[in-house]
């Protein structure tokens, strides 16, 4: 970050004393004392990040001069920097432990499942209904 905290209040306090000059003429004093507060506080945390922006786009952070990390020591300056993407061996106990359990479940599997179609049951409609039913039906649903 460029500069210090300094630089955060002076910001922040010059928006404050300008909000409420401004907001005094059309407000009650509460309400002026409350939008310059809400001002102070966004103004002081924006400033922290266009500090920071600023300051990652100027490059101001310190480096040192053996070219390791901030926070690193010399031994520890290889870590993170390869990655490993080899498998471990499986030892024989681990396959021939997979090849009976693949083993095992074909053979149930076989055994178990036998294909049988699927027989919904069928759909009956009532074409020959009495119209007097069906009449006192609808008379009983529009009482209810």
């Amino acid at each position: 970050m460029i500069g210090s905290i300094r630089i955060n209040v002076i910001i922040a306090s010059l928006a404050c004393l300008f909000t409420f000059a401004l907001s005094i003429g059309n407000n009650l004093f509460l309400t002026s004392c409350l939008k310059a507060l809400y001002s102070f506080l966004i103004l002081f945390i924006v400033t922290f990040g266009f500090r920071w922006v600023l300051g990652f786009l100027l490059g101001t952070f310190p480096m040192p001069e053996n070219g390791a990390h901030p926070g690193t020591d010399e031994n520890s300056s290889s870590v993170g920097q390869t990655l490993d993407l080899i498998t471990p061996d499986e030892d024989d106990v681990t396959r021939e432990m997979m090849k009976s359990q693949m083993a095992n479940n074909q053979a149930q599997s076989a055994t178990d499942m036998q294909f049988s179609p699927l027989n919904p049951p069928k759909l009956v409609t009532k074409n020959n209904l009495d119209p007097e039913q069906l009449a006192g039906a609808l008379r009983r649903m529009s009482e209810d």
